[in-house]
């Protein structure tokens, strides 16, 4: 019986501390919490802590990577399961080991992908509202980066009534700014950006002098407007009702009706209707009825009247003009902008804009634009340069010594045009597109498909385009080198010829033509061809008339991939004054026999023959 109890004894003792060491279950509630420590130290503490087996190889998993996980009041398989997938770790139980390895990164990078996408996508949708309402090219707000975004309703104070007072000058109506309706010319319902509104009573001291702001007769009643205002250096003042000047700077906290002069700057938390004059630099944060003058730069919020500067000029909507002597910027231009080297319209352009050196209108509709170098437009109607235009989508013309644009549904003109698409005619010595239909006039017009014509001394077709090399004979040039660039409807032919005769008189042509090619089948095709060629005879260059005009049809027979051969019956009419004065008769002896031979009074020779023509084409 002892024995047996002894026995039952140790069972249930064993039992206890089996029950008593054992790891907790995965329902227990853990609470671990790691701060920038290795997965290495985070992975041993667990182990210790709760008696579980890791299994990993040293070299695949970041183990001495720093990193901070928090999990509190989650069972130890969810706490597990949250470490191991915010580190891209994969685990499986075998046995009683968890094996680790590294996880794969494609999903992780899906979602990444995905979340950037999105992100991208909403972006992009916010730019092109905000294009379509106002027009972005450079993502800043006059208003917020460089002026500041004030709330320019500002609450008028009731004042005692000044001892002198005057009578409040009456606001400008801006819907109507010299007879001219911009609301009716903007087609538009939007709501004047200058509207004032119906300001309480304000009471206008007759004046103030100030030497600094904190020197002033008015410093007790700062927030008055002023009829006349006199800062020796510098004042601070309420608003202005006539006149202010100050021989450094002025500062105004309200609006500014009438006249404003300083020696270095201007500036004005509200609206401007009249004039600001300054040696550097006006601000006027509200709206502009009116002119601007600086020596440096102008800044306006709503510019509906003008604004001239040395260096620059920027507003944030301008519906009258800008004048500069090196930089212009407006959103919104409905009037037009001048200046000596650049100018920059941010939306929509419907009048003009002229430059010394480039214009640049971007994210909106434009108009015409005049630059002495380029014009650069998101599209244009109408651009003319120098040397240099680019538009995004051109439906009117540019012109200028340089072209660009990618669509074009009009006219390009200049010394060199170059577009993705083309819808209309290019004009000039170089023309490039990457898909035409039209016409593309001049000496070189490369495209790479067609649905036009090309026109000039080198076309050059790339996809469905007609492009050969050839060495061929005739019975009056022995050897002949031609180059045929185009497409097979119509394409150009350049060509050089020499022989030399039973007398040793050398001969070489050099001539250029026109052809076209019909397909009889897969592997026959017929050429016809006409060509004018200049005679050299036993010269350099014969300077007399020594026309050979040649009308050519040949039969074309592929015999390998590249490479066919052609035959071919020739028509020449060949027109000469060239006058031998062995012989004293005028015309050429290249040809082998004529069938007409005839000389008018004047001295010149016309021969007719038919020969034949027979060569390789590659």
């Amino acid at each position: 019986m002892i024995h047996k109890k002894n026995i039952i004894t140790v069972v249930l003792l064993l039992s206890f501390l089996g029950l008593y060491a054992q790891r907790p279950s995965d329902a227990q509630r853990v609470n671990v919490h790691f701060a920038n420590v290795s997965l290495k130290e985070i992975l041993t503490q667990i182990s210790a802590d709760y008696d579980i087996q890791f299994s990993y190889g040293n070299d695949h998993l970041a183990l001495h990577q720093k990193i901070s996980f928090h999990s509190e009041d989650k069972d130890l398989k969810e706490t597990l399961k949250q470490l191991f997938e915010d580190n891209n770790i994969v685990y499986r139980t075998i046995g009683s080991q968890l094996v680790l390895k590294p996880g794969s990164n494609k999903k992780k990078k899906r979602k990444a992908r995905k979340k950037r996408k999105k992100r991208r996508d909403a972006i992009r949708e916010e730019r092109n509202k905000e294009t379509l309402e106002r027009g972005r090219f450079f993502d800043f707000d006059i208003h917020s980066e460089i002026i500041g975004n004030k709330d320019l309703s500002l609450e008028e104070e009731e004042l005692e009534r000044d001892p002198i007072p005057t009578d409040p000058i009456q606001v400008i109506h801006t819907e109507e700014i010299g007879g001219v309706y911009y609301r009716d010319t903007l087609h538009t319902e939007e709501t004047s950006r200058v509207a004032p509104g119906k300001y309480r009573s304000i009471k206008t001291s007759l004046g103030q002098f100030s030497v600094l702001p904190f020197l002033s007769s008015s410093i007790k009643r700062r927030n008055r407007f002023n009829v006349f205002s006199l800062n020796l250096i510098w004042g601070i003042n309420g608003g202005v009702n006539g006149f202010e000047f100050g021989l450094i700077g002025n500062s105004i906290k309200r609006h500014i009706h009438g006249l404003q002069i300083a020696g270095f700057f201007n500036n004005a938390e509200g609206h401007l209707y009249g004039m600001q004059f300054s040696g550097i630099l006006n601000i006027v944060k509200g709206d502009i009825v009116g002119l601007q003058t600086a020596g440096l730069w102008n800044l306006g919020g709503n510019v509906y009247g003008a604004q001239f500067s040395v260096l620059g000029n920027i507003a944030r909507d301008l519906y009258g003009m800008q004048f500069s002597g090196f930089s212009n910027i407006a959103t919104d231009v409905y009037g037009f902008q001048v200046c000596g080297l650049f100018n920059f319209a941010n939306g929509k352009l419907y009048g003009s804009q002229i430059a010394g050196f480039g214009n640049i209108a971007w994210g909106g509709k434009s108009a015409v634009q005049f630059a002495g170098l380029f014009n650069i437009s998101a599209k244009a109607q109408f651009q003319i340069a120098g040397f240099f235009n680019s538009a995004q989508s051109v439906d009117g013309a540019q012109l200028g010594g340089l072209n660009i644009a990618k669509n074009v549904k009009g006219v390009q003109m200049g010394l060199v045009n170059t577009t993705k698409e083309l819808e209309g005619l290019q004009v000039g010595v170089i023309n490039h597109a990457k898909k035409a239909t039209g016409l593309m006039l001049g000496l070189i017009n490369v495209v790479d498909s067609i649905q036009g014509a090309p026109i000039g001394l080198i076309n050059i077709v790339n996809k469905n385009g007609y492009n050969r090399i050839e060495v061929f004979a005739t019975d009056a040039m022995y050897v002949n080198l031609g180059a045929k660039f185009g497409f097979e409807r119509y394409y150009h032919i350049l060509q050089i010829g020499w022989s030399v005769g039973a007398d040793n008189v050398y001969t070489w042509t050099a001539g250029v033509g026109v052809g076209t090619k019909l397909k009889v089948n897969k592997a026959l095709h017929v050429n016809f061809e006409l060509l004018s060629s200049h005679v050299n005879e036993n010269d350099l260059w014969t300077k007399e008339l020594n026309l050979l005009s040649q009308f050519k049809t040949t039969l074309d027979i592929r015999v390998r991939d590249r490479i066919s051969f052609f035959v071919g019956p020739v028509f020449n009419a060949l027109m000469s004054g060239v006058y031998d004065e062995e012989t004293q008769r005028y015309g050429s002896n290249i040809m082998p026999y004529t069938l007409f031979d005839q000389t008018n009074q004047k001295g010149t020779n016309l021969k007719l023959w038919i020969g034949f023509t027979a060569g390789l084409r590659f």
